[in-house]
């Protein structure tokens, strides 16, 4: 056989397999319409037994209410018995009363007149009670406030720093200001309460301070005592703001002291 004719041969073997792949699809096709037609029918026929017998049950259900008479109404209890009739007990027979005994009559004798009471003197005088020897220790005593911190905002601070161990901080007042080195003066009492070291109260020398007080941090975030300073001026009512100064040393914290609100 030529090449040309076995070429034709597998060109029509090509196509008769393509023709019966076409072939085999429209019967696969068909095949599961049939399925799916038969699959409705048989649910269709279902659903319609179920009605049946739902109907009939119906039904046998209406019949049987009207055969089967009302309910009597269920009957009340009867009364309760009637109590037995007791006769009223007999009165008890009357008792003697028994003789009167009357007493002799009787005289009263008058009590003796009885002297006039003289006021008597009282041999030993009250003593004026004695004050105590003992006297207030002065820790006792309620600490006078300051000028510018009261002793309950003193002790806010000193407790809030006491329960942060102990460290070092510097404070500065304001240039010239009496009054801002006061109020320094009573922030440093109150610091050394809770057994902080203060290395003193320096001069600011940059720009006028703010009014209030202001805790300058040298890093970020800031240091334990830093963060402790400004939650113990804080917890005392005091006004408090902070700052970043990067020309601070990183483990020095700087309290600056301005005029008090």
């Amino acid at each position: 056989m030529s090449p040309e004719t076995l070429q034709t041969f597998g060109v029509l073997a090509i196509g008769l397999g393509f023709v019966l792949i076409g072939l085999g699809g429209i019967s696969t096709y068909h095949a599961s319409q049939k399925i799916q037609h038969a699959t409705e029918l048989r649910e269709v026929e279902q659903k319609w037994q179920m009605t049946a017998q739902i109907q009939a049950l119906l039904l046998k259900n209406q019949e049987l209410q009207q055969k089967t008479p009302p309910v009597a109404a269920a009957q009340e209890p009867p009364p309760p018995a009637a109590y037995y009739y007791r006769p009223p007990a007999p009165p008890p027979p009357p008792t003697q009363a028994e003789p009167e005994t009357r007493e002799p009559a009787r005289t009263e004798i008058a009590p003796p007149a009885s002297e006039p009471e003289t006021p008597k003197v009282a041999l030993n005088p009250v003593e004026p009670r004695r004050r105590s020897d003992w006297d207030e220790p002065e820790t006792l005593r309620p600490e006078p406030p300051g000028v510018y911190l009261s002793s309950h905002q003193r002790h806010v601070i000193g407790d809030t720093l006491r329960a942060h161990g102990r460290h070092t901080i510097t404070i500065e007042s304001s240039y010239g200001d009496t009054v801002s080195r006061a109020f320094a003066e009573e922030l440093e009492a109150a610091f050394a309460d809770a057994d902080w070291l203060v290395r003193g109260i320096d001069p600011h020398r940059g720009l006028p301070l703010a009014s209030g007080v202001t805790v300058s941090a040298g890093s970020f975030p800031p240091r334990q005592e830093t963060r402790a300073v400004y939650e113990a001026l804080l917890s005392a009512g005091i006004p408090v703001t902070q700052q970043l100064d990067p020309k601070q040393h990183n483990g020095e914290t700087v309290v600056l002291v301005g005029a008090p609100l």
